[in-house]
């Protein structure tokens, strides 16, 4: 089964081709968030890349945030309506996990998320684990909580280019720059792992903070 992995959810996306021991692509494009014109050129453009027709996509996967609010929704809503079109089921992927997914060698991590007006999206791992949900914090409280950090921890994420220079903690250090932008094709991994039910009708976008107006 084919898997197609979809990621709207911050400046840049991307979408991807996965199927264990067959295919392994993906394809990347930049914002500034213009995902509504780009996403479907570019699902196009891959299976093209690829040689697949669509109707060997088994299941679709979306990166449900947390991120842009509009970039979330336009990832959803094309998903969704992408799997209603060809049948086939949705799993959502919460984005922290998949830029965790990214570093499975380090035991302790943090992800951090570019959220507006200098917050952040943040969320604690140990191990595989979660250290409870995600959070939004303003640049000055974060760099403070980590500077505070005693044992070693590592960052990734798009907001870590802004905060990693911050951090006087030697204790703390960076994924690799390569890092620091979710991968589609993990989205795609992580939602063929999943075999959880179809969530095509109840998937909704990771919301953190209230949207302003």
């Amino acid at each position: 089964m084919i898997t197609l992995g979809i990621d709207t959810s911050e400046r840049d996306g991307g979408v991807a081709l996965y199927s264990e021991g067959e295919i392994a692509e993906e394809f990347l494009f930049e914002g500034p968030l213009r995902h509504a014109e780009s996403l479907f050129p570019a699902i196009e453009a891959l299976l093209e890349r690829c040689r697949i027709d669509n109707g060997r996509i088994g299941l679709v996967t979306v990166n449900r945030g947390p991120g842009s609010f509009t970039g979330l929704r336009i990832g959803l809503a094309s998903a969704k309506g992408l799997c209603q079109a060809l049948g086939v089921p949705l799993v959502g992927i919460d984005g922290t996990v998949a830029y965790r997914a990214a570093i499975p060698e380090e035991k302790r991590v943090c992800v951090i998320i570019v959220s507006r007006r200098d917050m952040f999206y943040v969320r604690w791992f140990a191990g595989d684990r979660p250290k409870g949900e995600t959070r939004i914090l303003h640049e000055h409280e974060l760099v403070e909580i980590l500077n505070r950090e005693e044992r070693e921890l590592t960052l990734i994420g798009s907001g870590t280019p802004a905060i990693y220079p911050q951090v006087q903690n030697r204790s703390i250090r960076s994924a690799p720059d390569e890092l620091n932008r979710v991968s589609p094709l993990a989205i795609a991994r992580l939602g063929a792992a999943d075999g959880g039910p179809d969530r095509l009708f109840e998937l909704e976008p990771v919301y953190v903070e209230t949207i302003l107006a």
